[in-house]
């Protein structure tokens, strides 16, 4: 049984429970979403609050105040404003010089001035004032990063997680975050180098490769260079999905349609593009789309017909 499907279980066997969920229950539960670093603040915050009132005495002395930490971070989320504060002043109290205690105040103070830029700039200045005691600590310098953009400071955030990232190579959530920053700034070329760093640290996330293709995609230029780069990445996807990544075989049929397109221009044909080698592959996608939506969506079938024709692609493999 994987790991989210058990989590699922167990979500419906305490829904079930109710109050009477036990603390076994609760414990795993609480540490499953931990395992899978899921943001489920809701939940988090009704099981977590549950264990704390009815289950505090079972817990070991970590553990406790592990699943405090959580179920505070969960109460920001949700806006449970008294049940974070409750949990992060005691986690202050006993660990008043702790780093984590810091970072969880500078988190509850971010939260209780937002929307307010004096207020954030004051909880700004604090964050700093600790990393120039801490300059390495990861935690702080990704709250600085989130401060700048609750402050709506995007260059200032890019250049923040910049710096992260060179010293914290191996931050693949760091990469991904940076990748959607420049992405927002319309900065396609660094952006698609955020993807190329994420593809050396997870070389079979076909998420990353269908990421990457969008974003070369998306620079396009009318060598065709981009669209057969961003083809066989889209290829490699629909291999490591074994043809299941609808996604990735649009992005196959349209790399292909603008190819063709590009060789048309020249006047040249199509191999002037490049495309030779891929016109089977684009064919053999779009038929696979028109059997998808044939299978599991029949209605949505002659908009996509449509679109391929559009494209001028043969899906008749």
């Amino acid at each position: 049984m994987s790991t989210r499907h058990a989590l699922e279980q167990l979500r419906a066997e305490l829904d079930r429970s109710g109050q009477a969920a036990s603390a076994d229950q609760l414990r795993r539960y609480l540490r499953l979403v931990r395992e899978l670093k899921l943001r489920d603040p809701e939940n988090v915050a009704q099981y977590g609050s549950q264990l704390l009132r009815t289950h505090k005495a079972q817990l070991r002395e970590d553990e406790l105040w592990l699943v405090m930490e959580q179920v505070a971070m969960a109460a920001m989320d949700c806006k449970a404003t008294d049940l974070a504060n409750s949990l992060v002043f005691a986690i202050r109290s006993h660990f008043p010089n702790s780093l984590r205690g810091e970072r969880l105040m500078s988190m509850f103070a971010e939260f209780k001035a937002m929307g307010q830029a004096a207020q954030l700039e004051e909880v700004q200045g604090a964050n700093e004032r600790v990393l120039k005691e801490h300059p390495q600590n990861e935690l702080f310098r990704k709250r600085e990063v989130a401060m700048q953009k609750s402050l709506g400071n995007l260059p200032k955030a890019i250049d923040l997680l910049k710096k992260y990232v060179e010293l914290f190579t191996t931050d693949n959530e760091a990469w991904e975050e940076l990748a959607d920053l420049y992405l927002q700034a319309q900065m396609y070329l660094q952006a698609a180098h955020c993807y190329e760093e994420l593809l050396m640290h997870r070389p079979a996330s076909i998420a990353v490769y269908v990421q990457y293709a969008d974003v070369l995609y998306t620079m396009g230029g009318a060598t065709g260079a981009n669209y057969r780069l961003a083809l066989s990445y889209y290829a490699a996807a629909v291999k490591l999905s074994k043809g299941e990544n609808t996604r990735a075989l649009y992005g196959v049929c349209a790399c292909q349609a603008q190819l063709n397109g590009i060789g048309k221009v020249s006047g040249r044909g199509a191999s002037s593009a490049g495309t030779e080698d891929h016109s089977d592959l684009a064919s053999l996608a779009a038929a696979t789309l028109v059997q998808r939506y044939q299978a599991q969506a029949p209605d949505m079938l002659p908009l996509v017909e449509a679109l391929l024709t559009s494209e001028q692609l043969d899906a008749s493999v």
